[in-house]
């Protein structure tokens, strides 16, 4: 006898299917944990972010309302290619140490592998892709914001009685002037508009005309919101000679004026939303089947990165600690996240040269010679010009008032030296199939004896040549 609809309400409480969700999570979580501490490490630290902490509970919420509607797999679908392509890429781009397609690719894996054992449902949708704006990967939309709040400011400050010039991102006007930097694009204000307006279609719109409607009226209203701030900041300035403390506290004034800005877009979003919304008939609850789950394990398995670096928790904690040494010349190089270093001081003909030999375990994302913070040119340095000489950087500078030095470094993988952080990055692909991750930085410096330097910078560049073996360099760094 079929059971009626209140039986099948009460015997599918959805509980089964939240559990195995929570179980994929965990398991995906434990088996890509140095990219999950990446993300935690750049994302929940950063301001930019600062609402990373409730993407969890909204996640959980979004399976709490959906738990019921679950249906498991009860055979291998299209979707488990798709997670082993998806794992593919992830691992090749974790072992090159490219962190931004890898901290992209962790919330399709989590999809992926969700979609290979549950039937489509599009909760299991939000509920995986909602990480994506925990994930430390829109910074790639700060310059082009930038650029169009630089021109916006830049036209309606053409309308009014303030004379203002614009100098790239920098803004002058008689009272002084404004830099309209990173902070300044409007992004967080973006994530934030984005996020929340997802979020409400889900729950409360369905027609595609009314959700495309709210969507423009969100984003619109968040770039606005911020260059209503950034001209408001200018005017103030102007009229108290660059007294006010709105100037210099400008982030909260961008709240005061986003909260109103929110309130108006979600009471438009009432406007849009559905009267009653519809309720799917609940269905029945079904086992999980051991063949599309022990599928998805042995997928994730094979292409776990917590296995591969293994018993490596966390590989920021196997660089070393000491102070990067510096020379008679300069102050230490700009090179971190570094496993060793070692200086030497070598006497050629009738100068002396400095050497430092940087390397890198290749292990985790950040212990890498191409590492951002990686410039190795220290900050303060005197620099009178640059040149390159194929994988060599030359910097010319002035320890002192009357004299000249030069700093000569290349950044080195297996397949050689090059001259950036660019160029041995797309290197690192050739280099990962051959199971070698390690790269280093070679960098040397010596006081030039004549004007030109040339003597010197021949001494420099022979010297540097002998470390194009990189096996050799690994075997003696010295």
């Amino acid at each position: 006898m079929e059971p009626n609809q209140v039986e099948v309400k009460q015997s599918n409480t959805g509980n089964l299917q939240a559990l195995v969700v929570l179980g994929i999570t965990g398991l995906v979580a434990l088996l890509f944990w140095p990219v999950l501490l990446d993300i935690w490490r750049y994302s929940f630290d950063d301001g930019t972010y600062s609402h990373a902490f409730l993407i969890p509970l909204v996640a959980l919420y979004v399976l709490y309302d959906c738990r019921r509607q679950l249906q498991f797999r009860q055979t291998t679908s299209l979707w488990l290619v798709l997670l082993v392509i998806c794992l593919a890429l992830e691992l090749l781009f974790y072992l090159s140490q490219i962190s931004l397609p890898v901290r992209a690719l962790l919330p399709l894996v989590l999809l992926f592998s969700l979609l290979s054992a549950f039937k489509h449902n599009k909760g299991l949708y939000v509920y995986a892709l909602v990480m994506l704006f925990a994930t430390p990967i829109w910074g790639i939309l700060s310059p082009p914001l930038q650029s169009l709040s630089t021109n916006m400011v830049e036209m309606v400050m053409a309308y009014t009685h303030v004379p203002s010039y614009f100098e790239g991102n920098v803004v002058s006007i008689p009272s002084g002037r404004f830099e309209i930097a990173n902070g300044c694009s409007g992004l967080r204000y973006f994530i934030t508009s984005l996020f929340l307006c997802l979020l409400y279609i889900y729950f409360n719109i369905r027609s595609l005309k009314k959700a495309a409607i709210f969507f423009i009226v969100c984003m619109l209203g968040a770039l606005l919101v911020n260059w209503v701030r950034i001209i408001t900041i200018i005017l103030i300035g102007h009229e108290t000679q660059m007294q006010s403390d709105i100037i210099y506290d400008h982030n909260n004034l961008g709240w005061y004026l986003y909260v109103p800005y929110l309130l108006l877009a979600f009471y438009i979003g009432g406007k849009l939303a559905n009267d009653s919304m519809p309720t799917a008939a609940l269905p029945k609850t079904s086992s999980p089947s051991v063949k599309p789950l022990a599928y998805l394990a042995l997928a994730l398995l094979a292409f776990s990165p917590s296995l591969i670096d293994w018993p490596v928790v966390d590989a920021n904690k196997l660089n070393t600690h000491q102070q990067s040494p510096a020379s008679p010349y300069h102050s230490s190089l700009q090179v971190t996240q570094f496993q060793s270093v070692e200086h030497q001081t070598i006497v050629v003909n009738t100068f002396e040269i400095h050497q430092w030999v940087y390397l890198f375990s290749g292990l985790g994302l950040d212990n890498k010679a191409s590492f951002y913070l990686n410039d190795v040119v220290p900050e303060d340095l005197r620099v009178v010009r640059n040149e390159k000489n194929k994988a060599i950087n030359f910097v010319y500078f002035h320890p002192s008032s009357n004299q000249t030095a030069l700093l000569a470094y290349s950044y080195a993988g297996v397949n050689g030296m090059v001259a950036n952080r660019a160029a041995l990055r797309a290197q690192r692909f050739s280099e990962v199939l051959s199971g070698k991750r390690k790269s280093a930085i070679i960098a040397v410096s010596a006081l030039c004896i004549d004007q030109s330097c040339s003597q010197v910078k021949t001494s420099l560049e022979q010297h540097l040549s002998q470390f194009s073996d990189f096996q050799l360099l690994l075997q003696h760094p010295g």
